[in-house]
């Protein structure tokens, strides 16, 4: 669905939220899209949420938060579920994405994130997720995932949460990183639910 959009960082204090969303007001922004993690704290009363809900702005959720989809303090015992660089598991950023227990554990997760934010999305609901910001292109090697492309690799990972959020809503669209350099192959298709979103 096409919006004006501004995207709120997760560093933010509340009252720099409040600004946020009264210059999105005043410079013709359609929707603010509030982190996940964020909103997973947040309730009607907040301060914020009102404000965008006074200004008729649609309130939307997600961000570059997929990897936080897979806890990194899983590190340290599950070191499998987390991407392969040369020959080594890596924590920092994304997952083993050919892994069914990292796939399972970030439908989960994504269930779990959206379904805390729900009431607070406006309706037709619209959450984003997308990969780490200037990491993009830094995914899994090990020798399932090397088949796979960094976009489709952040494809099958989107599809995981796109499953997840189908069930939870059926009309609700989850917005994903296009891959300008690198487009998506046939083999591996977004689900009907998602779209492409700029980051």
């Amino acid at each position: 669905m096409k919006r004006k959009r501004l995207f709120i960082e997760k560093k933010t204090s509340v009252k720099q939220r409040i600004e946020i969303v009264k210059w999105a007001a005043t410079n013709n922004y359609d929707a603010v899209v509030f982190p996940l993690t964020m909103l997973k704290k947040t309730n009607e009363k907040s301060e914020y949420i009102k404000l965008a809900r006074k200004y008729e702005l649609f309130i939307e959720a997600g961000g570059h938060e997929l990897s936080e989809l897979l806890p990194r303090k899983m590190f340290f015992f599950h070191r499998e579920l987390f991407r392969m660089e040369r020959g080594k598991r890596k924590k920092n950023h994304h997952f083993c994405t050919t892994n069914p227990q990292t796939t399972a554990i970030i439908k989960e997760n994504a269930s779990q994130l959206f379904a805390r934010s729900m009431q607070l999305v406006t309706p037709p609901r619209i959450f984003h997720l997308f990969p780490d910001k200037e990491f993009e292109n830094i995914w899994c090697s090990c020798p399932a995932c090397r088949a796979f492309s960094p976009a489709e690799q952040n494809i099958i990972s989107i599809n995981c949460a796109a499953d997840a959020l189908l069930k939870l809503d059926p009309d609700a669209r989850l917005g994903y990183f296009h891959y300008t350099e690198t487009p998506e192959t046939p083999g591996i298709a977004p689900r009907k639910n998602m779209a492409r979103t700029p980051a």
